[in-house]
């Protein structure tokens, strides 16, 4: 049996670079090798495309196959030798699951493509999770408790209330609104930046009614923050014979969400999203993206930007630069 909590686990260890960052996966280990496994959320095709892939800190026991857990991450922004990006979840806690986060049978068995070989397991029997497979009864000090604060019923998912959140909060590194396709709706795609490493930069998908308002709000080193849950997309080639179905190539993983938020300004006291003022690489990040932006400069003057009053994050006032255009152009986004 997994800890059902861990005094291991303080405020501290939700940050990275002084910036939040932190993601709550809940579901059952798959295919544990090494320091890695894949957490199961629904049922799932025979090669298990669509769980989740973690990476497992020194120090922390990986747990045996078809264990139930609750999972807590930092996410990190990496890019391949081909130029994808994707996110990468590195486990700093493990914990047995609050009844609260245990996928449900709704979301466990949805339907699946026509011709799909399924997996197999299911932890259900006549739409209740068997004994060996449920989680415990939610602890008063529960930490993931905060993650129904910050999401306030935002998240519209089957699989329980806190199965799968990431809170991230780090400078903008760029965006763009990517029309809606055949077979995917208009989205803007964006980059969460907390490192000085600008290809650690974090994949962020904002879905919306109407995303291209948010464009407006959204400028080039200006602090925010993200509320959303971890998603996995899958990259397909073309099928190896005339009936068969696309060839999975790989897949990549992504933080989707419903909008940005006002970062909360850290302090001593409360750490905020935030502690200013920001690292040294964000001067050369902004004076860089300027550069970039000098020819549309006219086209899109807007309001000087300011972290914020009293902040001490940059010399003056920035000018808000308009979203870089190649991230529109990045396949991987």
């Amino acid at each position: 049996m997994l800890k059902s909590g861990s005094s291991r686990i303080a405020a501290a260890h939700k940050y990275v670079n002084a910036m939040l960052n932190v993601a709550y996966i809940t579901g059952f280990v798959r295919r544990p090798e090494g320091r890695s496994f894949l957490i199961q959320q629904k049922s799932e095709s025979a090669d298990l495309v669509h769980a989740i892939p973690v990476q497992v800190g020194d120090g922390i026991a990986v747990p045996r196959e078809f264990t139930p857990i609750t999972a807590t991450c930092h996410v990190y922004g990496a890019k391949s030798p081909d130029g994808l990006r994707n996110a990468e979840l590195r486990v700093i806690d493990m914990r047995t699951p609050s009844t609260r986060s245990m996928p449900l049978w709704l979301a466990w068995n949805a339907s699946m493509p026509e011709g799909i070989k399924l997996d197999g397991f299911n932890p259900f029997r006549a739409g209740t999770i068997q004994s060996e497979y449920a989680g415990q009864d939610e602890a008063p000090n529960d930490p993931l408790r905060l993650v129904l604060e910050a999401t306030r019923g935002r998240l519209d998912t089957r699989l329980g209330d806190n199965a799968n959140v990431a809170m991230l909060a780090g400078v903008m590194e760029g965006a763009a609104y990517l029309k809606p396709t055949e077979h995917q709706q208009g989205y803007i795609a964006a980059l969460i930046r907390q490192h000085k490493n600008p290809d650690q930069s974090i994949p962020v998908r904002l879905y919306s009614n109407k995303p291209q308002s948010h464009l407006s709000s959204i400028c080039i080193g200006a602090p925010v923050k993200v509320v959303g849950q971890i998603r996995v997309k899958l990259i397909h080639g073309e099928p190896e014979s005339v009936g068969d179905g696309p060839v999975i190539l790989g897949r990549q993983l992504y933080i989707r969400c419903g909008e940005f938020s006002v970062v909360q300004r850290g302090t001593e006291e409360h750490p905020g999203d935030i502690r200013f003022p920001l690292p040294e690489w964000w001067h050369d990040m902004v004076q860089r993206r300027r550069e970039e932006s000098q020819g549309e400069k006219a086209a899109h003057a807007q309001p000087p930007f300011k972290p914020g009053a009293g902040s001490d994050a940059g010399p003056g006032p920035v000018k808000r630069e308009p979203v870089a255009s190649a991230i529109g152009a990045d396949p991987s986004l």
